[in-house]
């Protein structure tokens, strides 16, 4: 007789023999219900992994949203000022040239610096608050997000 290892020997019981092992072979109550309750709580677990994965690409996709929103507006005004300072500093530029005393040009200088000092204070003004705009409305949902969960959580104590 040759020796067969365990697997070649398993391989050739047949398949009513194993039928009926299966049938015989009872699993002990605590066993099985250790196994029901385990799978419970593992469906359970991933339905709130499940849950959470999904509010969290719900919060990144508002995030990115007001993101976009705000440095769109952001960039826009910044463009505004460029152009409306360019526009100044050429017409600056045709009246520097067409003076022909030398105290005039001092004068239209010192205007003009006075000018784009305080437009350039204005504009800043404008250009922070779209800033702080655009901070609060990016992290508010994550803010809204973090509230939520810290209340969840709080539940699941309290239960």
């Amino acid at each position: 007789m040759s020796k067969k290892s365990k697997f070649e020997a398993n391989a050739e019981m047949p398949s009513e023999a194993l039928a009926a092992a299966a049938d015989t072979v009872e699993m002990p109550k605590d066993a099985l219900e250790f196994a029901q309750k385990s799978v419970d709580q593992a469906q359970v677990a991933y339905t709130k992994a499940k849950d959470l994965a999904q509010d969290n690409a719900q919060v990144f996709e508002a995030v990115t949203s007001a993101y976009k929103t705000g440095v769109v507006d952001f960039q826009k005004k910044a463009m505004e000022f460029t152009q409306k300072n360019m526009e100044q500093a050429f017409a600056f530029s045709r009246k520097l040239f067409s003076t022909k005393e030398f105290g005039e040009v001092v004068s239209l200088q010192q205007s003009f610096v006075k000018d784009q000092a305080e437009a350039f204070k204005a504009q800043a003004g404008e250009l922070n608050e779209i800033a702080v705009r655009l901070t609060t409305e990016t992290s508010q949902p994550l803010k809204s997000s973090f509230e939520k969960s810290v209340k969840d959580f709080s539940k699941s104590f309290a239960a």
